[in-house]
């Protein structure tokens, strides 16, 4: 269209003045604005225009029953349909909304009781064992009194008996409190309170008793055969000789097991003696011990050690065997402190009941 209006201009005015050229184009382009203008406005009233009119048509809706006594019918714009029927779909959306939303809270809250009745139920379960714990801290409490009052050692004073009113106590509420719902953590509290007491006097009995332990394995108080208890079947003290029927004095034990049966140490000691004697101890060895003990294995089938060695208690020394004068496989043992012959069984009871783990 510029281009059409330059031509009209350069041929209707070549012969003007340069000034009157410039002043009819411009009359021109502003003419040719005005009615582009008016053209695009008039397009557009126009079709704002028929969409008035396609919006305020009606439509007639009857509603005719079986009996067709009275016909309802009334009258709706396409605005009003098209406002009701957005209007519907909200309502229907929202409505669906609603619905899932209502249902994924349901389920939440169901999924939340479910957790709630598990957390109850360990909760029971804590409150047994708290409780069976309970009953266990007050015997080793017991125990633990006595243990310390045979070795001397100073008892630790109770922990105060102190009710927990903390964030816990917040979560389950005052009254489940009260009825001891949280009296469980107090007595935790109180039990890790007094273990922590105990430490110390502990302590002292693992020193008192390492220092009875070091001495004991220069005692002769370990059970002579490995893994194995026996019968004895001949104690120490006074006793029929079974081959010349008179009395004598048994200087020690006679202890019946099955033929190789191990023999060990039963203290931290040197070997004395092997030696062998037809008519009595048949092969025997002595060891000596610290403190003036000394002991004897006597019957023994061979020996594992020789004189002058160093034994340590609990090692493997001979095997139990039918040499010399016996009456059938056995080991016969006894225990001197000095020259003087005493009851093995004295010393033999003392490590079984106290403190030797590796008697039989």
């Amino acid at each position: 269209m510029v281009h059409r209006i330059h031509r009209c201009l350069h041929r209707r005015d070549e012969g003007l003045s340069p000034v009157s050229q410039y002043k009819n184009w411009e009359d021109q382009v502003a003419r040719q604005v005005k009615r582009g203008f008016r053209g695009f406005f008039g397009r557009a009233g126009e079709s704002l225009g028929r969409f008035w009119t396609l919006g305020r048509q009606n439509f007639t809706i009857m509603l005719i029953p079986h009996s067709e006594r009275k016909i309802i019918n009334f009258k709706i714009s396409v605005f009003a349909l098209t406002f009701l029927s957005f209007l519907a779909l909200g309502v229907v959306g929202a409505f669906l909304w609603y619905s899932s939303s209502y249902t994924g809270i349901n389920r939440l809250l169901a999924q939340k009781s479910d957790h709630l009745e598990s957390a109850q139920t360990n909760l029971d379960l804590v409150r047994e064992e708290v409780a069976q714990l309970r009953s266990v801290a007050r015997q080793f409490e017991d125990t633990l009194n006595s243990t310390m009052g045979i070795v001397g050692v100073a008892a630790p004073q109770a922990a105060p008996n102190t009710q927990v009113r903390g964030d816990l106590a917040s979560l389950v509420g005052l009254q489940q409190v009260e009825q001891g719902a949280v009296r469980e953590v107090g007595e935790l509290k109180n039990l890790r309170t007094y273990l922590e007491t105990t430490s110390a006097p502990l302590a002292q009995i693992s020193n008192v008793l390492s220092s009875q332990k070091s001495l004991l394995v220069d005692i002769p108080t370990l059970w002579p055969l490995k893994d194995v208890r026996g019968w004895i079947t001949n104690p120490f003290g006074p006793a029929v000789h079974p081959f010349t029927g008179q009395w004598y004095l048994h200087k020690g034990i006679d202890i019946a097991q099955r033929l190789g049966t191990p023999v060990v140490a039963t203290a931290n000691g040197k070997v004395s003696k092997v030696d062998y004697e037809a008519l009595g101890y048949g092969h025997y060895l002595d060891i000596k011990h610290n403190y003036g003990f000394s002991t004897k294995y006597g019957h023994l089938s061979r020996s594992y050690v020789t004189k002058g060695q160093d034994v340590v208690r609990g090692q493997v020394i001979a095997a139990l065997g039918n040499s010399g004068l016996t009456t059938g496989p056995h080991l016969h043992y006894e225990v001197r402190i000095g020259t003087q012959v005493v009851d093995p069984t004295k010393y033999l009871s003392f490590s079984s009941n106290l403190f030797d783990k590796d008697a039989p």
